[in-house]
């Protein structure tokens, strides 16, 4: 909201985005519009050259580093800075133009009388625009700016962020309805002892997921050494790199986590569905991108007790929008038996029965109107890059 000279924009914008999607033989459509509508209202008479709507879409990576630079006792510390841009899209329009229809007098200025002026707009989104972000070195963020330009004055704006996400379809990926696992063994050093290995296991129905979709987690854990296992673990690995023509700089957090109890010598435990529900997560690769990528990896994880590394079972899996048909069909099918058994027993119950405890739906295409982070789409097309440092 801005104020000043007797004008409040309450610009902005309010965010209507549209989504249609078609499906036709597995593939999704999308159509994103954003629909912005500036509100200016004007509470004495103002003069003004014009308003301006900008809406823009921008990737930025940066980081520094500080680094010893100079010979001998001249040495110094110096900072180094890393950077990258990628831009997406950059459209400016007037809304209220600066030269009357009928003017010859370029520089003339336009007076408001004091009242509410609302200017619609709309834009399209390119279809080549990546997935909305922030991370701890580097974003993508789209935006909307409405200004009063005004002569001889600051401009009057207002700023709005916006998040977009599109589709990332696995039913397009070949693997990603494929089942993955993978195993290890670790031998631990006893002095002269000899002691036998650690070896674990983990395995997954499929390598796919969407936000709000359980992920069951099946693994063995078999404890042949003479220590004891301190504890197991399956945690959800975020990797994010990103770029810069000069250096590659790359963060991994937990963004999942569950666990197990200690587990004895000579002993094995197992994994048997354990269920971990995926978080809010941008898709994996962070398509349309070329200064930031994202993937995603599953971990086993087992902790012996003493002086000892864990061993670390890794899978990598993929993160989207658009769930596999075949885990929807399941859903689906479970709501409708659900909804089914409570007509059936209706008549016992004297209050509504919520029938989506069990799990979450799979998340399809969202779009959001304000802040926060979200995605869009698919390869680079048009894009210009500008690289600095």
């Amino acid at each position: 909201m801005g104020e000043e000279d007797g004008v409040f924009i309450a610009v902005v914008v309010v965010l209507l985005l549209v989504v249609v999607v078609v499906v036709v033989v597995l593939v999704v459509v999308v159509v994103v519009v954003v629909v912005v509508v500036a509100v200016v209202v004007v509470v004495k008479i103002v003069s003004m050259q014009g308003i301006r709507m900008t809406i823009r879409g921008k990737a930025f990576v940066h980081w520094s580093e500080q680094a010893m630079r100079g010979p001998g006792e001249s040495r110094f510390k110096g900072i180094r800075h890393h950077s990258a841009t990628e831009e997406y899209f950059d459209f400016s329009q007037q809304l209220l133009s600066k030269v009357p229809r009928d003017g010859h007098k370029r520089n003339e200025k336009r007076v408001l009388e004091a009242g509410q002026y609302t200017y619609p707009f709309q834009f399209r989104i390119p279809a080549t625009s990546p997935s909305s972000f922030e991370g701890q070195y580097g974003f993508i963020r789209y935006w909307v700016k409405v200004s009063i330009e005004r002569p001889w004055k600051e401009d009057n704006s207002v700023k709005k962020f916006f998040s977009v996400i599109c589709p990332v379809d696995l039913n397009r990926e070949p693997t990603a309805s494929e089942p993955t696992s993978n195993e290890k063994e670790k031998r631990l050093c006893c002095l002269c002892c000899v002691s036998g290995p650690i070896t674990a296991s983990v395995r997954l129905a499929q390598k796919g997921y969407v936000p709000g979709e359980p992920v069951y987690v099946y693994g063995d854990v078999s404890n042949l050494s003479r220590r004891q296992i301190g504890s197991t673990s399956v945690e959800l690995l975020m990797t994010t790199t990103f770029h810069t023509p000069t250096k590659t700089r790359t963060v991994t957090q937990t963004v999942a986590r569950m666990h197990h109890g200690s587990l004895r010598s000579g002993g094995s435990a197992s994994w048997d569905g354990d269920r971990l529900v995926l978080p809010p997560l941008p898709p994996s690769y962070m398509i349309g991108c070329s200064i930031m990528t994202i993937k995603y990896t599953l971990e086993l994880r087992v902790f012996p007790t003493g002086p000892a590394f864990e061993l670390s079972i890794p899978l990598e899996i993929l993160v989207g929008t658009v769930p596999i048909h075949a885990t929807l069909d399941r859903y689906l099918n479970l709501q409708q038996h659900q909804t089914t058994h409570h007509h059936h027993h209706h008549h016992q119950h004297h209050q509504h029965q919520n029938h989506y405890n069990n799990s979450p739906p799979p998340h399809g295409p969202q779009i959001h109107g304000s802040g926060g982070a979200g995605n869009a789409a698919e390869t680079n097309g048009f894009r210009r890059a500008n690289y600095g440092e």
